[in-house]
């Protein structure tokens, strides 16, 4: 007799164990599935940043202005364009500054040359983007 209540306490305890990893899996599956929609997350999040930047560039961009270049690292923003007036690039930097997302808008450089028998005024600017 105390041999069979040996033997079935052993079989409660190896069923308790298997019960204890099921556990331990499940728990590992859910940490998992958590880690995989966090990431999602992250993607759908960061997914609107740089639509929202171009969007803010698009809407501060006079007419008479173009890009040539526009290059993003670490939320810093550095673009290169040409415009008709010198006017013209003044008023676009004053409409980057006007914008909530961005910060430091700086002029570094623009220079008037000559493109097509046409006088032009390249410029050089840079600002950091916050949407990120």
């Amino acid at each position: 007799m105390l041999e069979n209540n040996k033997a079935d306490a052993e079989k409660q305890i190896a069923a308790q164990d298997n019960m204890l990893k099921e556990v331990k899996n499940v728990e590992e599956q859910r940490k998992k599935v958590s880690e995989k929609i966090d990431i999602i997350e992250k993607l759908k999040k960061n997914q609107s940043g740089p639509v929202r930047l171009l969007e803010t560039v698009s809407n501060a961009l006079p007419k008479g202005v173009n890009i040539t270049s526009l290059v993003e690292n670490n939320n810093s923003v550095s673009i290169d364009g040409a415009a008709f007036t010198n006017e013209d690039v003044v008023r676009f930097i004053d409409n980057l500054k006007a914008s909530p997302l961005l910060t430091e808008v700086m002029l570094l450089e623009t220079s008037q040359t000559t493109q097509d028998k046409i006088d032009i005024y390249k410029y050089k600017l840079q600002f950091v983007y916050k949407g990120l």
